[in-house]
């Protein structure tokens, strides 16, 4: 026999329908009928799920025979696919965490990139690559910033130093 006449043979041994086996399997009753008429497979998982369900070996279901074991017990195909699936599983989640790690770390580089080069001192604040200088003001006299004075026609600006007294500005 073949695979499609061994699983219309396994489902009808069960009493199951072809729409009670898809929901098990969760697929389309079209999906079931197109294994039964040999026009499609089912993917290894449902397969798996297909050895489970009818309390059969995925060697006895896909070649209607079963594989002696080797003496030194080799594990069966059934079982190395459900390691390999838990494995794939398991390499998607590494890949797409450290995946995502790294486009954070670089979205986050290029923000303070950014920050660097705009001039955008909120950004800066976060920024640690920057190095940080104290700096100190003298702010003038009330006689040189008065809307009067006609030298600076009332405006003036600022100077810094790294004095602390802010005595070395200009007087």
């Amino acid at each position: 026999m073949s695979f499609k006449d061994d699983i219309k043979t396994l489902r009808r041994q069960s009493n199951l329908t072809q729409e009670a086996l898809a929901q098990k399997l969760h697929v389309t009753r079209q999906t079931v009928s197109t294994w039964e008429t040999g026009k499609n497979m089912p993917s290894l998982e449902t397969l798996h799920a297909l050895s489970q369900l009818f309390n059969i070996s995925l060697e006895k279901l896909l070649f209607n025979e079963e594989i002696a074991m080797k003496k030194d017990k080799e594990p069966s195909l059934a079982t190395q696919i459900d390691h390999d699936v838990k494995l794939k599983s398991r390499y998607r989640r590494w890949t797409f965490g450290l995946g995502g790690l790294i486009v954070l770390a670089l979205v986050s580089i290029g923000i303070l990139c950014l920050g660097y080069y705009k001039g955008i001192g909120t950004i800066d604040r976060f920024d640690p690559f920057l190095s940080y200088k104290v700096g100190y003001t003298k702010l003038p006299s009330e006689k040189e910033i008065s809307p009067n004075n006609k030298a600076t026609n009332g405006y003036w600006t600022a100077w810094f130093t790294d004095n602390t007294m802010g005595m070395n500005g200009p007087n």
